[in-house]
């Protein structure tokens, strides 16, 4: 570890509240930032100076919507992340989080994350941060309670009704998570067995939040066809339970089709914004989104967890009648469209990249038969990556002064270990602040979005501001080079125009510029 203090000097100050850049020098020690002046400081201020060429400093760039909840674990360095400038990550997004866990879900879940190689030995909130301290974690984590673990801890991950004993108990356990320091809830009313969940059922949980002044972050029942009927249910739920605090997870338009529900979708937005809720979203800056392949399965299998389909596939008439159906279901035109995107499936690792009707004239299998085999073998680790939305939707989506970035992706190894990933997962944060700014953003304000914005939205109070007093968690960046390299075929490449990122008063990366 470094703890010298540190002298940033000849640099343009983003400090993360959308306030204009300024020429300042800025004084690191102990961890904190302890100066920030106009002018050089003394030369005998600090033991290390690190002239920044007249480029951008700012604070450490916060990950809205990530994933890591496990990765970190298993690698926690988390290169992925600190090559993006990015010191803090918000997870247990999409209603999957980390705790609680009983013996109604934890078995589920650690076959889940069986890739992780990764004990989950915890029950809570408190026992998960435990496990982060245990492993010296340096990225700052902050983790919603993700309503699909919740709702597995006390009734499993069938399609029923919970009791009224059972929502007790799911109230005790969102209560215990907030009061030990998770910054909400999160549903993922596409999964299961958050998609079980009715209207009674999301009312209890948000009047709750409500209550406790929490924020409320969903991925919504739709975010195609249904958009609109499913943007209208999160909305009218939360002023029915007196919620102020609600956030849209990855807000899209996905499928043609539904491009052009754009305009309706953030008119019901900034309505809601109007009448007084707190209402801001994240998006990642890619026209492809990435989730587990298994969402592509029809009828009944829709329904079923993961765990389950890997069960029910072990027969071969199963599968072959299952391959028969997804064929029947699924437009052959759709197949190139669908790509893999990570799988521990034998033999499948090396198509990762790949779109379907490309692996299956490779396999000379139909590709309805590939999926069918590739969720045979890991339906939980199988993941794919789906093209669908509009770019010039994304670009209106990203330039909302209410919208933050969110990778939506895991912190990864640069080696690959803990299997493929989206470009998202290397690219988001450089990448969003490229088409910010090449749509004419002030540096200032498209820093704000990735710092000083989520920081407000979470209530991350030592978080997305350069102040004195504040924790020293900053990054460095040169605004004429910043941007994403990764791409489906080489997911690891780091984002260029990275000089540094610094937690804690320490680097933790550096990305060549010799600062």
């Amino acid at each position: 570890m470094n703890c010298s203090s540190k002298l940033f000097r000849n640099l343009w100050l983003a400090d993360g509240t959308g306030a204009p850049l300024r020429r300042a020098a800025v004084l690191v020690r102990e961890g904190l930032v302890q100066a920030v002046e106009p002018e050089i400081l003394g030369s005998a201020a600090a033991e290390e100076h690190h002239d920044l060429g007249g480029r951008i400093l700012a604070p450490g760039f916060l990950d809205a919507h990530g994933h890591s909840d496990l990765s970190i674990l298993a690698s926690p360095e988390g290169f992925g992340r600190i090559s993006q400038g990015v010191t803090g990550e918000i997870v247990g997004n999409c209603g999957l989080s980390a705790f609680p866990l009983t013996g109604e879900n934890r078995d589920h879940l650690t076959e889940l994350y069986r890739n992780y190689g990764v004990e989950l030995d915890w029950e809570d909130f408190a026992g998960w941060q435990k496990a982060l301290n245990a492993r010296n974690v340096r990225l700052r984590m902050h983790a919603l309670c993700g309503h699909n673990t919740l709702r597995a801890a006390v009734a499993g991950y069938e399609k029923k009704e919970l009791s009224g004993t059972e929502f007790d108990r799911m109230g005790e356990l969102l209560e215990t998570a907030l009061q030990q320091g998770a910054s909400g809830l999160s549903t993922g009313l596409l999964y299961v067995p958050g998609k079980f969940a009715d209207r009674d059922e999301l009312l209890f949980l948000m009047k709750l939040l409500a209550r406790a002044g929490s924020l409320y972050a969903t991925h919504l029942r739709s975010e195609g066809r249904e958009l609109l009927e499913s943007l209208e249910e999160t909305i009218e739920l939360a002023r029915s339970a007196g919620l102020r605090r609600v956030h849209i997870s990855h807000f899209k338009t996905a499928g043609r089709a539904n491009w052009h529900k754009l305009d309706r979708a953030i008119a019901l937005l900034e309505e809601a914004r109007a009448g007084g809720m707190e209402l801001t979203v994240d998006r990642y800056p890619y026209t492809e989104s990435m989730t587990q392949l298994s969402t592509i399965l029809p009828g009944e299998w829709e329904d079923l967890d993961d765990e389950t389909i890997e069960r029910r596939l072990a027969d071969p008439a199963t599968a072959e009648t299952l391959e028969h159906e997804l064929a029947e279901a699924r437009p052959a035109d759709s197949w190139p469209t669908v790509r893999l995107v990570g799988t521990s499936a034998p033999g499948m690792a090396e198509f990762c990249g790949e779109t379907f009707d490309r692996i299956a004239a490779r396999c000379k299998l139909p590709p309805a038969a590939v999926a069918v085999r590739l969720l045979a073998a890991d339906a939980a680790g199988t993941t794919a990556g789906f093209r669908g939305m509009s770019e010039e939707n994304l670009r209106r989506i990203i330039a909302l002064d209410y919208c933050a970035c969110g990778s939506d992706e895991n912190a990864r190894p640069a080696d690959g270990s803990l299997g493929s990933c989206h470009p998202r997962a290397f690219g988001s944060l450089p990448h969003f602040l490229r088409l910010r700014l090449d749509a004419s953003s002030s540096i200032e304000a498209a820093v704000r979005q990735v710092t000083g914005l989520p920081a407000g939205i979470f209530r991350l109070a030592d978080a997305g501001v350069v102040a004195p007093g504040k924790p020293a968690d900053l990054s460095a960046f040169d605004p004429e080079t910043i941007d994403g390299q990764a791409d489906f075929l080489h997911p690891y490449a780091p984002a260029s125009g990275i000089l540094f990122t610094l937690i804690g008063g320490e680097f933790v990366y550096r990305g060549g510029s010799g600062c």
